[in-house]
């Protein structure tokens, strides 16, 4: 084998490496010196005139962790879940996961000055990230997604004037499915509104027993039909704000702050028009698991937990996995077609089978020649 060779197998090699492998940014933090109550409170009182709005304003949350844990770790911890209802009306139309961030966390914390606290940070989830995990590929909705959040960033920073910025990124690949969706099918009811109260009461006295909180509640069908938008292609679409008290103080309250970007979990639900079929989905925690950097096994395996018991949650409530769902027949001539296929196929492995151990033993002596080689180059390297 000779080097022109040598160097496509690597270089064919490198790009499979790099293909199966990702690196993005968690969280653009931006700072200010001291905890500005007062400046981010005037910041959230703006957002409606760049069309967004504060769905929940969850702020000194640190507070209700030293009421009920008696553990003081933060100066400040506020979640501002926000979103721009008429921009995500267009890519919820077009895609029903982008509830996923509909609203998406505005994260604002500050360390005790003993662990270095002098600076109040804030920030989003990165948009890029954002897509990533909703799985949305389409160029058009990405550019419009990518400017929306640029509109936030924007006010932030000219409300705010702040005096330190840091990125935090993560290397690596996200989960395969970012996503858990789920679909429950039901009779068809008198009145889908009746239904959906129905079903959202004993959601939430569901995941109260499992000590859950409801951080906040988002009616979208109802909302733009209060706005005279149509929403027709939804019966029914909401989103609902999942927290557990437990698992945020044991994540945000003892090191892990900067990953409160992903909470509250945005959980969407939808039927679509016309059928019987109650669908939801949120992002994993996987999805923290793989950006946050927190390495802490013992907290790992905790966060895992807390993330099951959702999921079993909504198996108690009649819900199964999309993913375990068999897919849908196609028409008899395609299958005809693959049998057909299938049966020629197996037919040459079968009159080839004998050739195997020889071409498992060419290709065995190969491998050994290309080491061969490339130690032989980086030799030659070494010794220019």
């Amino acid at each position: 084998m000779n080097f022109k060779n040598i160097f496509k197998v690597v270089a064919s090699l490198i790009m499979v490496a790099t293909l199966s492998y990702s690196s993005g940014t968690l969280v653009d933090l931006h700072g200010t010196k001291g905890q500005p109550d007062k400046e981010l409170g005037a910041m959230v009182k703006k957002l409606n005139t760049i069309g967004f709005e504060a769905v929940g304003k969850n702020e000194h949350i640190e507070t209700h962790y030293y009421n009920k844990y008696k553990e003081k770790n933060l100066d400040l911890l506020n979640f501002y879940p926000v979103i721009d209802k008429k921009t995500m009306r267009e890519l919820i139309l077009a895609n029903p996961d982008f509830g996923a961030y509909a609203p998406f966390n505005l994260l604002a914390f500050k360390k005790l000055e003993k662990d270095g606290g002098d600076t109040t940070w804030y920030g989003h989830l990165d948009a890029d990230t954002m897509l990533k995990i909703i799985g949305d590929k389409d160029e058009a909705r990405a550019k419009k997604f990518k400017e929306m959040v640029a509109k936030l960033d924007k006010l932030v920073i000219s409300e705010m004037k702040p005096t330190e910025e840091k990125k935090l990124t993560y290397s690596g690949n996200l989960p395969k499915k970012p996503l858990l969706k789920m679909v429950m099918k039901f009779n068809k009811p008198d009145d889908i509104e009746d239904f959906v109260e129905s079903f959202v009461m004993k959601h939430d006295g569901l995941f109260a027993k499992k000590e859950f909180v409801i951080a906040g509640f988002l009616d979208l069908k109802f909302e733009y039909g209060d706005l005279d938008l149509p929403f027709d292609k939804y019966d029914a679409y909401w989103v609902s704000s999942l927290c557990h008290f437990g698992f945020s103080n044991t994540v945000f309250n003892h090191g892990d702050p900067h990953a409160g970007v992903f909470a509250p979990c945005s959980v969407y639900f939808y039927i679509p028009k016309g059928k019987n079929e109650l669908h939801v989905g949120y992002a994993t925690v996987d999805n923290w698991i793989s950006t946050t950097g927190i390495k802490d096994e013992k907290k790992i395996a905790y966060m895992k937990k807390i993330s099951k018991s959702v999921e079993k949650a909504f198996t108690e409530l009649g819900f199964v996995r999309e993913d375990s769902l068999p897919k849908e027949d196609t028409t008899k001539a395609p299958k005809k077609e693959e049998k057909k296929v299938e049966k020629s196929s197996t037919k040459k492995v079968s009159s080839n089978s004998s050739d195997v151990s020889a071409q498992l033993a060419e290709l065995k002596d190969m491998v050994a020649k290309l080491t061969k080689e490339v130690k032989s180059i980086k030799k030659i390297l070494n010794e220019d």
